[in-house]
């Protein structure tokens, strides 16, 4: 258990230094301080501040990208320690740190999303399903997909984007995992609960991502990486290349197999496909008719239809009418959505290409498409030979979507999974604000209620939100595309700051300041149009890991290289010791990566943390909130 480091301490500059950065400056013009942009930084009397170290800044992006909080499958990690069939699941578990002594039980609000990346389905249920997410979440639904649950410990995977899951043809009930880290590294997981334990399968593989897995029967195993296709024959026990013979073929990101041809594996790459006729031994470029830049997603086959192909690319669609050593593109599919990250294509002959833009479906072999929605990434489809017309959609951040009719029309189906991105916090009107990201059509500002028991869903989606701020009965958030104004119900924009990126919106009474990539925006008072502020030039924006939570006496939830703490009353700070010393670092137990932690908040007795790809939790504060206090520890296993 890391040493919970002292406010003494954590003001050292070889321990995390403080700074508050553009937050104190904000809050410092908004009171009529004086700060020219470049001048030097005021001295701003700030609660708590923490500078994040290199490492801590990698780690915070990766969980911003939703692929969990540092590089994965390095020696150390749960993982890699994870070598024996039938280990312990590879999360990490055990008890939370001790210091949760200032809080109550977490609990995760229903707010319900997931950056879906693939799904499978069992392949002697059609009503059972699993789904990966690029936070290493692995959610099972036993009603089709109606509903959704964690399919063994929380985020069983984390740190790991689950690329692909795949069932054994030769044991139904085993599950494959494809896994990859967004700073490098890759593994072969395998279980055989459905996702409750998984135990390693990478000998002989080269360490880096692995994209997709094909499964051919018999043992035979094909993994599709970094590096170029790998195979097994004693089911996963071993692996070797098999394309080094091809040093073009890399990134192979899709894999087919087919039934009727035991020795044949299509791989897509980066730039175009390749085949195999014996078993992965040789390799050919299957590439008639691909422009040269296509990296191939998907490939699928059109059951009951001889050699016909589909392949899903970063140029739109291709077809093959044999077996793909020819094809042919398909430029109106997604119109200017050219991205297509899958494909697939049911016994009728229709064909769905799920695009950057949603779903696509023709009838007539490609000749028109029409849009069959969601507005969203659309990454992986499948469905099941039982019930061929319900299809169901992993989504990039809004969950996984189902089609009762073939893909002609779509509705949301992501209850219980709860892989969301919380950008920013506020408190407005008795109700907590939580900004949900990056989750089309469910993004916007969410309302709470009664501790999280009552959650409204947004009014409106809005763009992703990076700051919110509450001036008397308005509400502005700072987003990606304009700064915006909740007055009553709705929301509007701005006009005088137009779609230009905000980064962050204060407020002081009914003083509103906007900070943009060119300077700051201040809005003296109620209804008041925004002007630039002619006395400042753009802010300097210290990097710092510190989220005020608008409450005095705990300001600040804080992230360092140890861990998440909350910042507050210290015990027994001595008779004469300076007020300031009186503080500390009381770690959170936090059921989420400490560097995922992006949003905080203090609203009555309760403390809100919002993170990036692990939901919003919230917990109470101890009735003895003096540091010294002993309330039951959470229940939930923290993995920080």
């Amino acid at each position: 258990m890391p040493s919970t480091p002292s406010w003494s301490e954590a003001r050292r500059p070889d321990a995390v230094g403080v700074a508050l950065g553009a937050s104190a400056l904000l809050l410092a013009l908004a009171a009529g301080g004086p700060a020219a942009a470049d001048s030097p930084r005021p001295a701003v009397k700030t609660p708590f501040s923490v500078v994040v170290e290199p490492g801590a800044r990698r780690a915070a992006a990766a969980a911003e990208t939703g692929a969990g909080a540092a590089p994965a499958g390095t020696p150390g990690s749960a993982v890699a320690e994870a070598s024996a069939p039938g280990s312990a699941a590879v999360a990490p578990s055990g008890t939370p740190p001790a210091a949760a002594s200032v809080l109550g039980e977490w609990r995760q609000a229903a707010i319900h999303g997931a950056d879906v990346r693939s799904i499978a389905i069992h392949p002697d249920d059609p009503d059972l399903l699993l789904a990966g997410t690029s936070a290493g979440h692995l959610y099972r639904s036993s009603d089709g997909g109606a509903t959704w649950a964690e399919a063994g410990p929380r985020a069983a995977l984390a740190g790991w984007v689950v690329s692909d899951l795949v069932f054994d043809p030769d044991r139904p009930g085993r599950l494959w995992a494809a896994l990859w880290g967004v700073w490098g590294g890759g593994m072969v997981l395998v279980s055989d609960d459905l996702g409750e334990v998984w135990s390693p399968r990478a000998e002989g593989l080269p360490g880096h991502q692995v994209y997709t897995l094909a499964a051919a029967g018999r043992g035979r195993l094909y993994a599709g990486t970094r590096t170029g296709v790998y195979g097994s024959t004693d089911g996963g026990e071993s692996w070797r290349e098999l394309t080094a013979a091809l040093p073009e073929v890399e990134k192979v990101t899709s894999l087919m197999l087919d039934p009727s041809r035991p020795n044949e594996v299509t791989a897509g790459t980066w730039q175009r496909a390749y085949r195999s006729d014996d078993g992965g031994a040789t390799w050919r470029g299957v590439f008639e008719g691909m422009i040269l830049d296509s990296e191939v997603f998907a490939l699928a086959r059109a059951p009951g239809r001889g050699d016909e192909v589909w392949a899903s690319t970063c140029g739109w669609v291709y077809r093959s009418l044999d077996g793909g050593e020819s094809w042919r593109r398909f430029q109106q599919a997604g119109a200017d959505d050219r991205r297509t990250p899958s494909v697939t294509v049911l016994p009728s002959g229709r064909v769905i290409a799920g695009t950057v833009g949603g779903l696509y479906v023709t009838d007539d072999g490609g000749a028109t498409w029409r849009h069959g929605g969601p507005d969203l990434a659309v990454l992986d489809l499948v469905w099941h030979p039982a019930k061929p017309e319900r299809v169901v959609v992993a989504t990039e951040g809004s969950g996984v979507w189902i089609s009762y009719d073939g893909g002609s029309t779509v509705r949301r189906a992501a209850g219980g999974m709860t892989n969301v991105r919380v950008g920013a916090l506020a408190e407005a009107g008795g109700e907590v604000l939580a900004a949900v990201n990056h989750a089309g059509p469910a993004s916007g500002v969410y309302a709470l209620r009664d501790g999280g028991a009552a959650i409204a869903p947004p009014a409106r989606a809005l763009p992703p939100v990076l700051s919110l701020a509450v001036a008397g009965p308005r509400v502005y958030a700072a987003t990606e595309r304009g700064l915006w104004e909740r007055s009553g119900a709705d929301w509007r924009l701005v006009a005088e700051l137009g779609e230009r990126r905000v980064e962050q919106v204060v407020a002081a009474g009914s003083r509103v300041v906007a900070r943009t990539a060119d300077g700051l925006w201040e809005s003296p008072g109620a209804g008041a149009r925004f002007h630039p502020l002619a006395d400042h030039g753009t802010p300097r924006d210290d990097a710092t890991a510190a989220h005020p939570t608008g409450d005095r006496r705990w300001p600040a939830v804080v992230v360092t290289p140890e861990g998440a703490f909350l910042a507050g009353p210290g015990a027994n700070p001595g008779a004469g010791a300076p007020a300031e010393a009186e503080a500390a670092l009381h770690p959170l137990g936090l059921p989420a990566p400490a560097a995922a932690v992006s949003a905080a908040l203090i609203a009555g007795d309760r403390l809100y943390v919002g993170t990036s790809g692990w939901g919003l939790w919230t917990a109470a504060l101890s009735t003895a909130s003096d540091g010294t206090g002993a309330s039951t520890p959470p229940a939930v296993t923290a993995v920080d």
